[in-house]
């Protein structure tokens, strides 16, 4: 009986995560200069909480970068990779707030919320202090994988497969061998 309230829980917050517009991957937009500076995954964690993740870094001078100003399990840590916003709150359909949001480039750690466009094509992410007209906002956009990168990915994926196919069976076991 517990085993199965238990999993009826997990689906019902599993199938909340898959419908929110919030859910997905976005570009953010520097608000200095408004060049593309990163994509991130956003997603809702096992206590249903969303969270986001620095996937990609766009700007050339970004990339290798690690959290250097950050503080405590922060510090040093790669930005690619990097949990950078944690703990928002659903209050509505596209709309999540009460959570902290890390700025990897000065360390600081604020208080958050974002909600998604209408059109769920973009999203203003608010970072502040103490109150909410104390802070900046960022509008994100929905990120599309360029045709070029998936396409490559695909091909790349299916040179693979010819390759382990066309491979005669004693080279694939010597390589085996010699692992």
């Amino acid at each position: 009986m517990k085993k199965s309230i238990s999993a009826l829980a997990f689906s019902l917050l599993s199938s909340v995560a898959m419908a929110d517009p919030a859910v997905g991957q976005w570009v953010t937009i520097d608000d200095e200069d408004g060049s593309q500076a990163s994509v991130v995954d956003i997603n809702i964690n096992e206590e249903g909480k969303l969270q986001g993740t620095i996937v990609k870094l766009l700007r050339e001078k970004d990339q290798g970068k690690s959290c250097e100003k950050c503080p405590d399990d922060f510090k040093d840590q790669p930005v690619e990779g990097l949990t950078f916003m944690w703990g928002l709150e659903k209050e509505g359909e596209g709309e999540w707030e009460s959570g902290r949001i890390l700025d990897p480039k000065s360390g600081s750690i604020y208080k958050s919320q974002l909600e998604v466009a209408e059109d769920g094509q973009s999203l203003s992410v608010r970072g502040y202090i103490g109150v909410s007209w104390i802070g900046r906002s960022q509008k994100w956009l929905r990120y599309e994988a360029p045709i070029a990168e998936t396409a490559a990915e695909a091909v790349s994926a299916d040179s693979s497969a010819e390759t382990a196919e066309a491979a005669p069976a004693e080279t694939t076991a010597e390589t085996a061998a010699a692992e």
